[in-house]
C-alpha cells in the first residue's frame, strides 16, 4: 500500500556514518528547523508519522549520505535521534522511500531556502580585507540532476547532454570561506545573469573576486552602479576593458578597477585571485563518495532539485563554520563566528 510503513534494509552502520549523524544533528538544533518551517508556512496542521521537522533533517542528511538510498538515510537519522534522546523515544519501523518523497513534496523548498539564509554571514562580517576593502569571491556551477520528465524543463546543456542540469552561483568570504548569498537558475540561464542577481545585494567596501566566465559588460556596469570594485579574471584574447586595469601574471591576465599600482600592486592582486573560492571544490567536499568529476543530484523534479540544492548549501555552510572553529583553536587564519551565536 502507498505510504505504508516497513522495515527497510539494514545498511552496515559505520561508526563514521554515526558520528557524521551526530554532527549534523546538532550543527542544526530543533528551534531553529522550527523557525524556518513556520515561516515558510509549511509548518504540520495535523500529527504525521513525518512530521516537517523529521523530513528536513532528512533532506540535510541526503545530501551527506550520498551513497545510501532514501529509507537508509531515514534508518540513520532516526537511529542518531534515537541516540540523542537516550533511547526515550525510538522507532522500529522505517518510511517507505514513496511516503518520503511524498513528505519531501509537501515540505517544499523553501524552508531549506530560509534555512540557508539564517546560515549566512551579515555583510561586513568578519573575512579577509585587501586595502580596506572586504573580500568577496563570486563562483557558479551547472550540475547534472536526475533524468525525468519534470527536470527536462530545466533544459539540457547541449543536445546530446544525458542529464538535464540545474545553474547555482554563490558569493563567499574569502579567509572564511562563508557563504554570503546565493541564487539559483535553470541551465539556460547564463552565469552572469545569476552573477547580477548577487551583485545586487552589494555594495560600497567590497572587492568581487569574478572567473572569466561570469565577467560581463552587464556586470561590469551593475559593479559600477553599486560602488564594487572588481578582481576579474581576463578569458584568453579578451580586449583591454574600457576604465579598467591590466594585470599581467604568470597564469594570465588580471583586470580590476583598483587601478593604482601602489595602493594594489600586481603580486598582491595575482595572490588574492589564486586564492579565490571556487563553488565546485566546495561541494564536492562535502561528498562521502567520490562521483566522477562532478555532482549528480537526486531529485527528480525541479522543486525537489532547488530543496535538495538548498540543503547541499545549507549543509557547506554548517560543515565550512565547524571547521573554522576547529581551526581557530588551532589559530589559524579562519575567523568565524562560534557556531552557537550563528545557528541559533
Amino acid at each position: 500500500m502507498a505510504g505504508a510503513w516497513r522495515t527497510a534494509a539494514a545498511p552496515a552502520e559505520r561508526l563514521p556514518d554515526r558520528v557524521a549523524m551526530g554532527v549534523l544533528l546538532s550543527l542544526f538544533p530543533v528551534p531553529l528547523l522550527d523557525e524556518v518551517i513556520r515561516a515558510s508556512g509549511r509548518a504540520d496542521r495535523r500529527r504525521r508519522s513525518l512530521p516537517a521537522r523529521l523530513v528536513l533533517y532528512h533532506v540535510l542528511a541526503l545530501c551527506l549520505f550520498t551513497d545510501r538510498n532514501y529509507e537508509q538515510v531515514m534508518r540513520l537519522l532516526l537511529n542518531g535521534l534515537s541516540w540523542r534522546s537516550h533511547w526515550i523515544r525510538s522507532w522500529e519501523s522505517t518510511p517507505s522511500a514513496p511516503a518520503i518523497s511524498r513528505a519531501r513534496a509537501r515540505l517544499g523548498a523553501e524552508p531549506l531556502r530560509l534555512l540557508f539564509e539564517r546560515t549566512t554571514l551579515p555583510s561586513g562580517g568578519p573575512g579577509t580585507r585587501f586595502g580596506g576593502l572586504r573580500v568577496l569571491s563570486l563562483d557558479g556551477a551547472a550540475l547534472d540532476v536526475a533524468g525525468s520528465l519534470e527536470n527536462s524543463a530545466l533544459g539540457y546543456p547541449a543536445p546530446a547532454a544525458r542529464f538535464p542540469q540545474v545553474r547555482v552561483a554563490a558569493l563567499a568570504e574569502a579567509g572564511t570561506r562563508a557563504l554570503v548569498d546565493a541564487t539559483l537558475g535553470a541551465s539556460v540561464v547564463a552565469e552572469g545573469v545569476l552573477a547580477g542577481r548577487l551583485v545586487r545585494g552589494l555594495g560600497p567596501g567590497t572587492l568581487l573576486v569574478v572567473p572569466p566566465s561570469a565577467g560581463t559588460p552587464a556586470l561590469l556596469r551593475l559593479a559600477g552602479r553599486q560602488g564594487v570594485d572588481l578582481l576579474l579574471g581576463a578569458a584568453a584574447g579578451d580586449p583591454p576593458a574600457r576604465g579598467l586595469r591590466s594585470v599581467p601574471t604568470a597564469r594570465g591576465r588580471l583586470l580590476t578597477t583598483l587601478t593604482d599600482p601602489e595602493l594594489a600592486p600586481a603580486e598582491a592582486l595575482a595572490a588574492c585571485y589564486a586564492a579565490r573560492w571556487r563553488i565546485g571544490p566546495a561541494l564536492a567536499w562535502l561528498r562521502a563518495v567520490p562521483q566522477g568529476h562532478g555532482i549528480t543530484l537526486r531529485s527528480r523534479d525541479p522543486e525537489m532539485v532547488a530543496q535538495e540544492i538548498w540543503a547541499l548549501l545549507c549543509l557547506y555552510q554548517a560543515m565550512n563554520a565547524l571547521t573554522c572553529q576547529a581551526a581557530e583553536r588551532h589559530r589559524c587564519t579562519c575567523r568565524r563566528p562560534p557556531l552557537p551565536d550563528l545557528f541559533h
